[in-house]
Order: structure tokens, then C-alpha cells, then sequence
């Protein structure tokens, strides 16, 4: 069962254990249809998950005073991959990207893909290269092939260059 994380836990929000939560996914819309989460490999019932004001608020079938919500403070929450659904093409999951090798079109490996950070305008992907780790946009007019099943993908060199950070 291959999982991926759809929400970190900031807060227990209320006296009756509801957990406010900072969403890990642009698919809002997934929490209202959740029937559970995994938390520390650990299946939960949902009661209610609904996103307003920025956050999402999560209600566990087992979890009804803010002393059991507290234990999942800065937890992070897992759905399985069937339970997200398919992505849109040119959509990747996070976890799928790690380990992903970057050559540039002549086929001279450049890097590994071993991390992503998020800032608004793009997800930001970083590279280790031999001996340096640089942030890079994950944009289409850099990253001009990403084979997910062979783990390389392939980059555009002058605007990779450009663009690092």
C-alpha cells in the first residue's frame, strides 16, 4: 500500500479534539471525502474534514478531548495513492519525484532530485549536484521530460543554469 501525505497537524483546535491542519495537496476538495487518515501507520476514522479559512479541520472518530488531539501536534496525516485518485498529466506526486535523476539533453547526468519545497508562484525542487544542493522552479520549460517509471528526468541546461539557486 503506497501512501502519501495529504496534511500536517499544527494544533489541537477546541476542547473536543478537532485537529487544525496545514494541507499538503492543491486538492482541496479530497478532505471532504475522506472516511480515514493514517497517522504513525495507524489507520483513523474521520468523522469530518473541511477546509475553511486556509486550514483544514479534522474531526477522528477516536480522538474527542484536546489532550488525545494533542499527540498528533506537528504529525504528519497519509491517505493511500487509490484514495487520492489519479493526476492531472504533468502532476507528480512528491514522493514519486525523490531519487529522480536530472540529465541535461545530451544525456550527462547532472543531479538527483532530492527534495521540494513550496512558496506559492511553483513547487521548488532541489537538486544535488556533486558538490552543491540548488533550489530549482519545477517548471515545463526546464524540466522537459520527467519519466517517473525510469526515475530520470531531463532538463534544459541554459535555463536550469539560469534559474538555480
Amino acid at each position: 500500500m503506497e501512501k502519501i501525505s495529504i496534511a500536517k497537524v499544527l494544533k489541537p483546535q477546541g476542547l473536543k479534539g478537532e485537529l487544525k491542519c496545514k494541507a499538503l495537496t492543491e486538492r482541496i476538495n479530497v478532505f471532504s471525502k475522506l472516511k480515514s487518515i493514517i497517522c504513525d501507520n495507524k489507520s483513523y476514522d474521520i468523522i469530518s474534514g473541511v477546509y475553511r479559512l486556509g486550514f483544514v479541520y479534522i474531526s477522528l472518530e477516536s480522538v474527542s478531548t484536546i489532550e488525545q488531539a494533542e499527540k498528533f501536534r506537528n504529525k504528519t496525516l497519509y491517505i493511500t495513492k487509490e484514495e487520492f485518485g489519479s493526476l492531472e498529466p504533468d502532476n507528480y506526486f512528491i514522493d514519486d519525484l525523490i531519487g529522480i535523476k536530472v540529465f541535461n539533453t545530451d544525456g550527462r547526468e547532472i543531479g538527483e532530485i532530492i527534495g521540494t519545497e513550496f512558496y506559492g508562484a511553483s513547487d521548488i525542487l532541489l537538486i544535488k549536484e556533486k558538490f552543491a544542493t540548488y533550489s530549482i522552479s519545477f517548471l515545463k520549460e526546464i524540466f522537459l521530460k520527467v519519466d517517473i517509471k525510469g526515475k530520470r528526468a531531463e532538463i534544459n541546461q541554459k535555463l536550469y543554469e539560469e534559474n538555480k539557486i
